[in-house]
């Protein structure tokens, strides 16, 4: 598949992070709080043991939440 076709089919299938929901950090594994997200790119996640910071939503991962 060509880099092409893979941002195409990710505009089928739009990754959705919401505020106040919870995501993950590619990365590390671990689980924020999304306290603002930003249609630039940039979200405001909250750690569990505190503290606000910024992170590109790049980097995040929205975790189903079942209900």
């Amino acid at each position: 598949m060509l880099i092409i076709d893979q941002l195409e089919s990710n505009k089928s299938h739009p990754i959705v992070l919401r505020q106040g929901a919870k995501a993950r950090i590619k990365h590390t594994g671990q689980v924020v709080e999304l306290k603002s997200v930003s249609e630039h790119g940039i979200s405001v996640v909250s750690f569990r043991t505190g503290g606000d910071y910024f992170m590109s939503n790049k980097c995040l991962e929205p975790v189903p939440s079942y209900h």
